[in-house]
């Protein structure tokens, strides 16, 4: 049995994994400080109130947040935790008192558990973006999760500040990254601009505290203009960078996921839509799009083959 743990900006989602089938899936929440040792804490806790014992678990693997240097086994910055050169690695295997640790970037565990599971292995190459906390990419180049060739962390199609305002600065220290626009983060702060919240609240006859992605599912799913509007223009960024790597990749489909992707095939419409204006034509007219099939629970199945592929 292995236990897979997808770590998010908020909360980590874990399951039980064994011979391919998930045996329990729990949720613990992520304070900003001392994350390792809250979440081995809570697991305990679980572990004991449900019946199970660290003596039957063969290997833990993590989908993590943030570059991940596979050389040096620091996390090199995930943002989103304030983490800076941190050895998770080495912290886990004290922490946890485990030596069979296995980590992954979220993004690229989401990308090979979507393909793997989701996609049943069969794109010959692939892209994934996930949107939530940030904005996660990986990466299948000729059926193998492409993580680079220096340090093993080239899945970080979030930051960069190419192409999103570079007024808004990202969680990982640049301006212009599309994370801070295309996120979900980034649709709720929109949502949550004075003449957005108002009209919104309007709407529902209600006033908000803060307006979340699962407030507006209705004015969305009924082609409410100016929300529509608003994630047109979130999304320009993601739709942008989805353009100009197809251009140079080609590959066989796009898929996207994370919270937002809930919302259905419309989010990849709406990025279609956005890419006919900056993507070449003979790209653009074979571009499939497509929402992630595995949900929210593409990282937990990604963490899952990567530990038994390399056990």
């Amino acid at each position: 049995m292995i236990l897979n743990i997808d770590l998010g900006g908020n909360s980590a989602k874990c399951a039980l994994i064994e011979n391919f089938e998930i045996k329990s899936k729990f949720f613990v929440e992520t304070p900003k400080f001392e994350i390792i040792e809250n979440l081995k804490k809570m697991i305990d806790i679980y572990f004991k109130e449900n019946g199970y014992k660290w003596e039957n678990i063969e290997a833990i693997s993590f989908s993590v947040p943030g570059a991940y240097d596979k050389k040096t086994e620091i996390i090199v910055f995930a943002g989103n935790l304030n983490w800076w050169n941190y050895p998770l690695l080495k912290e886990a295997r004290r922490i946890f008192n485990f030596e069979k640790i296995f980590i992954l970037n979220d993004a690229n565990a989401a990308t090979y558990g979507e393909w793997k599971k989701g996609q049943d292995g069969i794109p010959e190459s692939m892209m994934l973006f996930t949107l939530g906390t940030g904005v996660g990419h990986g990466l299948i180049l000729n059926k193998q999760i492409w993580e680079g060739t220096k340090k093993g962390y080239a899945s970080e199609g979030g930051h960069g500040g190419c192409f999103a305002d570079e007024e808004l600065l990202c969680s990982c220290g640049v301006y212009g990254c599309l994370e801070a626009r295309s996120s979900a983060t980034g649709i709720e702060r929109e949502l949550n601009k004075a003449d957005n919240k108002n009209y919104i609240e309007s709407k529902f006859g209600k006033e908000f505290k803060t307006i979340k992605i699962i407030d507006i599912v209705e004015l969305f799913n009924n082609e409410d203009p100016v929300i529509i509007n608003i994630f047109k223009e979130c999304l320009m960024p993601l739709s942008k960078a989805v353009g100009y790597l197809q251009t140079v990749l080609d590959v066989d489909k796009v898929i996207i996921g994370g919270g937002p992707s809930n919302l259905g095939e419309r989010i990849s419409e709406i990025i279609f839509e956005n890419l006919k204006k900056y993507t070449l034509k003979s790209f653009y007219e074979d571009m499939v799009i497509e929402i992630a099939k595995l949900g929210n629970d593409a990282g937990i199945w990604g963490a899952y083959y990567w530990a038994i592929e390399n056990i």
